[in-house]
């Protein structure tokens, strides 16, 4: 069906009207587009409060890791403090034992030098036998008879060229013992003896110095 127009002036009233209608209709719809944009700026507003909200619970949450972290991080750090502390300790300790032990090996050191020396001192002086000699005497409190004095036969030869006038006025016999080694001596009276003898002179030193030190072992 072919549509028509009718001039306006041509037009019925009711005509006239349903067009006018029409175009209020369409007029209607016209006015409803900046609804959306409202709508649209709303969306805006909503997606920049959310974006607000976002960044203040990831500063907050930021702030509350980052305090929370201190915290594990000082735990930490105490426990990192006492295990230092433990392993100082245990060096310390290990410094102390091993200073100890460097000290027992020094002095041990020294004593089997010490021996040695005075091992090639008995073989060079003959006369090392001499204060020994004097000293055991002089440990004793009284002289009671019979008294002896018992040493090696090469010290008796010694003895008998230095200290004939002392032993004679003393009443002492020297006797020889070749089971004595040289440098050293026996004394004996009839209340008391006096062992001089190289070994025992030698055990009472290792034994004042906390060592275990055998004179007859080279």
């Amino acid at each position: 069906m072919t549509s028509m127009v009718i001039p306006k002036e041509q037009q019925t009233a009711y005509e006239r009207w349903e067009m006018s209608s029409f175009s209020e209709a369409n007029a209607g719809v016209s006015v409803s587009k900046p609804k959306h944009k409202e709508a649209a700026v709303s969306t805006d507003k909503i997606a920049e409060i959310f974006e607000k909200v976002r960044k203040e619970a990831f500063a907050k949450g930021m702030q509350d890791g980052f305090a929370a972290g201190m915290v594990k991080a000082k735990e930490y750090a105490q426990e990192d403090k006492k295990s230092f502390l433990k392993l100082m300790e245990s060096f310390s300790n290990a410094l102390e034992q091993s200073d100890e032990q460097i000290a027992d090996d020094a002095l041990s050191l020294a004593l089997e030098i010490a021996k040695a020396m005075l091992k090639v001192k008995l073989d060079i002086d003959n006369t090392v036998v001499l204060p020994v000699v004097m000293d055991a005497i002089h440990y004793l409190p009284y002289v009671q008879k019979p008294a002896r004095i018992l040493v090696h036969h090469d010290d008796a030869q010694i003895l008998r060229e230095y200290l004939a006038e002392e032993i004679a006025s003393q009443h002492w016999q020297i006797q020889e013992d070749n089971n004595i080694e040289r440098g050293g001596c026996l004394v004996e009276t009839g209340a008391n003896q006096i062992d001089a003898t190289n070994e025992v002179r030698w055990k009472r030193i290792s034994d004042a110095l906390a060592q275990n030190s055998n004179w007859l072992l080279p």
